[in-house]
């Protein structure tokens, strides 16, 4: 064979050889002991494609391994590269080095211990795989998991709660029924009563002076037929939110009446949170299409963000409907005067599980499925905050056009 023809055949090699190890997502590094008790370090040609880095720049500057490897994880490798100059067997690392270009990697680095005839460490070689997209896999599977769990919990839940609600309004009815049999028994005898009164004078009725309780009877009846008939309202809501979501996003929806289904189901929480709800709605809005019971799931949760957000029940809530005709759509707000978000916390607040209420048992997923619930409405959701000011989240939803 001529002397270019195998030139020529060498030189491809070469290349395909450099081809090849830009793509290794692996390579092979060696730790010489040498009799002085002095270390050298030999990084293969594979390490580019992993780390960023050549060979030349690991021997131009020994520490340059130990440097890259992200701080957190420093402490261990330095440990482990210890043992294994000491002559200890370790197990495979994995770890995280901070690539040439500034990026985060995962490795795994696996040493095996070279001895030599007398059974003295004579070096040390090492295996650096490239397991970034292995973790990533890990990550996505552990957090998918995490919101199956969650989803489970929360159809436990909405059976749970429709149980309760069934539970509550069977004896709500009794109250409801009852209360106006006694008014009207009080009704019939009171003519009675007032005679025996206008007679003989004062006299008690359960403790209580006649001319008080003939006074107080009605307004007593009228309030627990009230409270009775809220409760009726807040389980109807309560058992309507808590039904089996059929998905559609097909109906007509008004956001006012969301509003109205929504609020009395934390009404509780608002009255604890703040002693200033305020409630604004634009009448006439025009009707948006999606899903009523995922629209007050939304409004629900901004709501209760809202609520753990203060810090004092004299900070204000304030919870708004109107109509945005520049953007044909319609926006709902729910602003708070409490403690604010950290600005570098902003950009994660609609990430699934992150959340800053670890103490008030928060998942972080309620920004997170209310995120999702509006881009599947077709909408954005926005939030502004300032530290100690107060947080606005708007939902913009585009109206149904004539």
């Amino acid at each position: 064979m001529k002397r270019n023809s195998l030139e020529h055949i060498f030189r491809e090699s070469e290349t395909h050889y450099k081809r090849l190890l830009e793509h290794l997502t692996d390579y092979v590094y060696t730790v010489s002991v040498k009799k002085n008790g002095n270390v050298e370090t030999y990084h293969g040609p594979g390490c580019k494609a992993v780390t960023g880095y050549e060979s030349e720049d690991y021997f131009a500057n020994p520490e340059l391994w130990h440097q890259m490897v992200y701080v957190e994880d420093r402490e261990r490798v330095i440990e482990i590269s210890r043992k294994a100059l000491a002559g200890e067997k370790v197990p495979p690392l994995e770890h995280r080095i901070l690539h040439r270009d500034g990026g985060l990697r995962w490795v795994r680095n696996t040493i095996v211990l070279e001895n030599d005839s007398d059974g003295h460490l004579k070096a040390y070689h090492g295996l650096i795989k490239d397991i970034s997209l292995e973790k990533e896999a890990d990550r996505r599977a552990r957090l998918k998991e995490k919101q199956l769990i969650q989803a489970d919990k929360m159809v436990a839940l909405g059976t749970l709660s429709a149980g309760v609600a069934h539970e509550i309004n069977n004896p709500n009815n009794f109250i409801l029924l009852n209360t106006q049999l006694l008014k009207d028994i009080w009704k019939d005898a009171n003519p009675i009563l007032e005679e025996y009164y206008q007679r003989e004078g004062e006299f008690l009725l359960a403790g209580i002076p006649y001319s008080q309780a003939n006074q107080d009877f009605l307004d007593l009846t009228g309030g627990i037929v009230e409270g009775a008939t809220r409760i009726n309202k807040i389980v109807k809501n309560l058992k309507t939110f808590s039904r089996k979501d059929p998905g559609s996003l097909s109906a007509l929806i008004d956001m006012n009446d969301v509003v109205e289904s929504a609020i009395p189901l934390v009404d509780n929480l608002l009255k604890k949170s703040t002693n200033h709800f305020r409630l604004s709605k634009s009448k006439n809005l025009p009707k948006v299409r999606g899903n009523k019971q995922q629209l007050e799931q939304v409004l629900i949760n901004l709501i209760i963000n809202a609520c753990h957000a203060l810090t004092d029940p004299e900070q204000m809530i304030h919870v708004s409907t109107n109509y945005e005709a520049e953007h044909e759509s319609v926006l709902i707000k729910v602003v708070d005067m409490g403690r604010g978000i950290l600005a570098k916390n902003l950009n994660h607040i609609f990430d699934p599980f992150f959340t800053t209420k670890r103490d008030l048992e928060g998942t972080g997923l309620g920004l997170s499925i209310s995120y999702q619930i509006v881009k599947d409405h077709g909408g954005n959701i926005y939030c502004e905050s300032e530290p100690d000011v107060g947080t606005s989240f708007t939902v913009r939803l585009p109206i149904v056009k004539k």
